[in-house]
């Protein structure tokens, strides 16, 4: 399987248990895409060296719900981590099915992931 921005999104809506688009998704693509950019950020000012490819002196990317096609733009080591962050981000919506403990959770596992050793 590809490892796409939209697969990141894909398995968000998954554990967000938003799979069924009737009469519409409770996330958009925009708000997810959102916390993906997001992500970006954060993964920038925590793992500089992610980004080494591309160059530290440039923005990072932001991405529109046009970029679900694109490959994962990091190393796949952190791909994990990028589906946690949109998940707990997007949980921390004021919203009826949300559980701030839940996200907390899910938002320090981003922390985590990106900031262990892989041996």
């Amino acid at each position: 399987m590809a490892r796409t921005i939209g697969s990141v999104l894909a398995e968000a809506r998954t554990l967000l248990q938003d799979k069924v688009a009737l009469p519409a998704y409770r996330y958009s693509d925009a708000e997810l895409i959102e916390a993906f950019n997001g992500a970006m950020v954060e993964a920038r000012a925590k793992r500089p060296d992610l980004f080494l490819v591309s160059g530290l002196r440039t923005p990072v990317v932001a991405y529109t719900t046009a970029s679900v096609g694109l490959d994962f733009p990091l190393d796949l080591s952190v791909y994990d981590a990028f589906v946690y962050y949109v998940v707990g981000r997007s949980e921390l919506r004021e919203d009826t099915f949300s559980e701030d403990g839940r996200a907390t959770v899910l938002m320090n596992k981003f922390v985590s992931q990106l900031t262990s050793v892989v041996s």
